[in-house]
């Protein structure tokens, strides 16, 4: 197959192109989705509105954070299998991505609806926000099962190399909604509401694409007869998945966190954090978005023992990555009055903003190495060493940074909370790569 022949011969050039820069698309396509939501919002002057959307982030990355689980262990799985010729394994593993996804979403849409009160009150929604806040999750709630399947099966159908279908599914998904923000938010005034429900049309056009896609491929299996729910491929699945979906998950906590110590200092501080976060999130998901777009490689070739080739992507793509983080750092710290702006014309929200962008941008560079080293973790399946990883960044350390600096410093503690948090999470990561890698036998430094 030429995509496995890419994965197991092609140059670190090849993998970028044809495996990396898809996934970028694809990352930079769910950046989009949030960014589409909080520019047409913004553009109405409604410093509430806007608010609400970022309250209701940490919702939306949950979900993603259970398509993850199941679509990323799919992923990390069916590649290992594919280089391991074991193609009875790949169908079975595919079959478990799309039946435990509509499972789960229907639990989570029932969760969502039922305790809506309790949600509001632990997201931080005050007098102002909360009718907002909750117009938005009401539409996103009852189009969870369309946002987790297309997911979890983007992720999934990565396993053998082939990222294209996957990028244009979403590509085409995101093009949509941002088509339709407009006309729902600013024509037809639906606000929170219309930027919710044109996010969850655009991800049920990306479901059916990318379900047509899954059924093409002749080693994968949506066919209810190869589901099985045995521990080595449930269990498998979801142990391989953990990591990346448990970083994800704190990821939505954190912001919880953070949007309830910075809604103290008035919605205008939230929006404005709103906005700079949508250029914090912009360099990591490009950065991950080469390291993901690897990773099926490395657990391809992982799975075949080719430690020299490991080591040869682990190196090359870690060097990328630092490098598109440092120059896009430095383009977004020159313009970064511009970038805040286009978000919101608030003179307020604007120099807030500014300022904000700062905290985001300052550790970008050790954020990709910490990227690295999480993709190598979770590709290569050491699930313990990948998890504290994963917990370290969004969870273990930066919440009690977060509430330390905020004590200490107030509102620019909450803002560089995460560039001190992203430096002791890299330092820990980096020592746990080398340990990983000295018992491999073929030192592989991340």
């Amino acid at each position: 197959m030429q995509n496995e022949k890419l994965m197991r011969e092609g140059s670190i050039g090849q993998l970028l192109l044809r495996m990396s820069l898809p996934v970028i698309l694809i990352m930079m396509v769910t950046v989009l989705y949030n960014m589409a939501d909080v520019f047409f919002i913004g553009r109405s002057g409604d410093a509430n509105q806007l608010a609400a959307i970022s309250l209701a982030s940490p919702v939306f990355s949950a979900i993603s954070a259970f398509n993850t689980l199941i679509g990323f262990g799919g992923c990390t799985a069916c590649a290992i299998a594919l280089g391991e010729s074991r193609g009875d394994l790949v169908k079975k593993y595919s079959s478990f991505v799309v039946y435990a996804s509509l499972a789960l979403s229907i639990i989570l849409t029932v969760l969502i609806l039922g305790g809506m009160n309790p949600l509001l009150s632990l997201l931080g929604a005050n007098q102002q926000t909360s009718g907002y806040t909750a117009e938005y999750l009401r539409v996103l709630a009852v189009g969870t099962p369309f946002l987790l399947l297309s997911g979890a099966l983007g992720n999934t159908i990565r396993a053998d190399g082939d990222v294209k279908s996957a990028m244009l599914a979403s590509l085409t998904g995101t093009l949509l909604n941002i088509l339709l923000d407009p006309l729902f938010i600013s024509v037809f005034h639906w606000g929170c509401r219309g930027a919710a429900l044109a996010t969850v049309i655009g991800n049920i056009v990306s479901m059916i694409l990318l379900l047509r896609t899954a059924s093409k491929k002749e080693a994968f299996s949506l066919s209810f007869r190869d589901l099985s729910l045995r521990k080595e491929v449930s269990v498998r699945i979801l142990t391989l998945g953990f990591p990346m979906a448990a970083s994800t998950l704190l990821m939505s906590f954190s912001s919880t966190f953070s949007n309830r110590l910075t809604v103290s200092y008035g919605n205008i501080a939230v929006a404005a954090h709103s906005v700079a976060g949508k250029c914090g999130m912009l360099i990591p998901m490009v950065v991950m978005g080469i390291c993901m777009g690897v990773q099926p490689a490395v657990s391809y070739v992982f799975g075949r023992k080719d430690k020299r080739r490991l080591r040869r992507i682990v190196l090359g793509i870690g060097a990328v990555s630092v490098v598109v983080a440092l120059l896009m750092a430095t383009l977004f710290y020159l313009f970064r009055g511009s970038f805040v702006a286009a978000f919101s014309p608030d003179p307020e929200i604007i120099s807030l903003g500014k300022h904000m962008m700062l905290g985001s941008l300052i550790a970008v560079p050790m954020d990709a190495v910490y990227q690295m080293c999480s993709a190598y973790l979770q590709g290569t399946g050491k699930v313990g060493y990948a998890t504290l990883t994963s917990l370290l960044q969004k969870g273990l350390v930066f919440v009690p940074v977060l509430y330390f600096m905020e004590s200490v410093f107030g509102l620019d503690g909450i803002i560089f909370a995460n560039a001190v948090t992203t430096v002791i999470s890299t330092t820990v990561a980096l020592l746990l790569c080398r340990s990983w890698s000295r018992r491999i036998s073929d030192p592989v430094p991340a």
